[in-house]
């Protein structure tokens, strides 16, 4: 038997391979910001409004605008802080000043993570990171005798994290730890103690 006419696909599965080539950090963002059109009364805003303001806000935050799809994950990272701010405090309280504040602080917890974990993408080796006390040494040496290195800004936090991964990395090259026993002698070049 002849067919004379074939049938058309599927609707939901068109939607189902359109839905499936997003990003799960492009869908977290736009379900994020859907939570909070709905929170702060922009539900019934029109699609143009919306994108609009999501476009604006990015470009506060980042300083430029940059597509979701091209975001790096330090500057997802600082959207989504933004976006927990504007949950917290609203659309319209919105300002340069936020936008300064969100940008320095998604930055700063973006810096702190890498320095936590500096030589995670060194191959082979067997600790990452350094003792709490090594970075603390380090930050007080280099920044004027700073009590916690936590609360350096974003900047000073970007330099601390290329000194302690260039740190990890010729340990790990020397075959060496920064994590030594408690009782082993202080290298007077690389440790700070």
């Amino acid at each position: 038997m002849k067919t004379l006419c074939k049938p058309d696909k599927k609707p939901v599965q068109k939607r189902r391979k359109a839905a499936s080539k997003v990003s799960p950090k492009i869908y977290k963002y736009l379900c994020r910001w859907d939570d909070i059109f709905v929170k702060w009364g922009w539900n019934e805003r029109s699609k143009a409004d919306k994108s609009a303001l999501r476009k604006d806000i990015r470009r506060d935050v980042l300083g430029v605008d940059i597509e979701p799809s091209n975001m790096n994950n330090g500057q997802w990272d600082v959207v989504f802080f933004a976006l927990d701010l504007i949950w917290e405090n609203g659309i319209l309280v919105w300002s340069p000043e936020m936008a300064a504040y969100a940008r320095e602080e998604g930055w700063r917890r973006v810096y702190i993570w890498c320095i936590e974990h500096a030589g995670l993408d060194i191959k082979g080796l067997a600790e990452y990171g350094a003792p709490e006390e090594y970075i603390a040494a380090i930050a007080r040496d280099r920044f004027g005798g700073v009590r916690d290195w936590r609360t350096l800004s974003s900047g000073k936090l970007q330099h601390l994290f290329w000194t302690i991964k260039n740190r990890v990395r010729k340990a790990n090259e020397a075959g060496e730890s920064l994590w030594t026993p408690e009782n082993a002698a202080a290298d007077a070049e690389n440790c700070p103690f």
